[in-house]
């Protein structure tokens, strides 16, 4: 077959195309062999090669920045980084490039700066607190004066409960305790209440003076306004309880409940904290089977805190 000059003309391009291409995915895979051995130098080196300041590569641009970073050329990291940003990076990307911009302006002592995209990266899903606190990469941002309020944003992004004032309507319960009738003052049991899932919620753990025990779930629903208590105990299927509209007012945390008795029958009943003072808890329950006419008192209970 005979080839005319623009064929051939044309098979010359795709060839060199081609060979340019492979030869540029030889450059990338060298470049990342070197960054995996931290060798900085010769990595920075062959992604300069590879990118030639056009590249599109988000991951090959935040590794250029990584390594001119530890380098210590942070302005030309911080180049990089932006170049990755701009450049259609995956979540991943973005989540590392962030973390480590804040890093380098830390190390620039470009603390506020450093603070603004360290608090961008916990919006989305940075969530490394011991990074924070220890790293060298912060060692600037934790001396500044400004740290202490970085740090508490950065948590309360982490931890939105925590900042959620409705949330801590119930912290007068934390603690350790020793629980005692009201009327006789007879001791009946000890309870231990934490704080968990990062101030969400409370766990109750409950330990009878005879063979029963029991955990309770307490925890603000933001969308109603309003607490709830989910309780199960070792009395089996009988001993469990959801309490519902839970609202602190008054010096009280005070919740509603309804069940059923074994004969089927409707009841519904009060159950209440009364935060009497730091080291005072009591805990009342009634229950009414005539619609709230009558109550009768299930318990009555007075929570003494353990002394230290």
């Amino acid at each position: 077959m005979k080839l005319n000059t623009y064929t051939i003309c044309l098979l010359l391009i795709v060839s060199s195309f081609n060979q340019g291409a492979f030869a540029q995915a030889s450059t990338l895979k060298i470049a990342d062999s070197l960054f995996a051995k931290q060798s900085w130098k010769a990595a920075k080196e062959k992604y300069i090669s590879y990118l030639k300041d056009t590249s599109v590569n988000a991951l090959a641009w935040n590794r250029l920045g990584y390594s001119n970073q530890n380098l210590k050329l942070y302005d030309a990291a911080l180049v990089n980084y932006r170049k990755a940003l701009a450049n259609k990076p995956s979540q991943g990307v973005i989540n590392v490039v962030l973390v480590r911009m804040a890093k380098t302006y830390s190390l620039l002592n470009k603390t506020d700066s450093s603070a603004v995209w360290v608090l961008k990266a916990a919006a989305i899903g940075y969530n490394a607190l011991a990074d924070v606190d220890t790293s060298d990469g912060y060692k600037n941002l934790r001396a500044d004066v400004k740290f202490k309020q970085v740090r508490q944003q950065i948590y309360d992004v982490i931890y939105p409960c925590a900042a959620e004032p409705r949330s801590h309507d119930f912290d007068f319960w934390i603690g350790d305790w020793n629980v005692f009738s009201t009327n006789n003052k007879t001791q009946v049991g000890t309870s231990h209440i934490e704080v968990m899932a990062g101030s969400c919620a409370l766990l109750e753990n409950w330990t009878s003076s005879q063979a029963h025990n029991g955990k309770s779930f307490n925890y603000y629903d933001k969308q109603a306004g309003k607490w709830e208590q989910d309780w199960i105990g070792s009395g089996g299927v009988s001993d469990k309880q959801r309490y519902l509209n839970g609202e602190y007012k008054d010096g009280a945390m005070r919740f509603t409940y309804q069940s059923t008795n074994p004969n089927g029958q409707k009841q519904i009943g009060k159950f209440i904290f009364y935060n009497i003072d730091k080291d005072t808890v009591r805990q009342y329950q009634d229950l009414s089977t005539d619609d709230g006419k009558t109550y009768t008192v299930v318990y009555d209970f007075t929570y003494v805190r353990k002394k230290a």
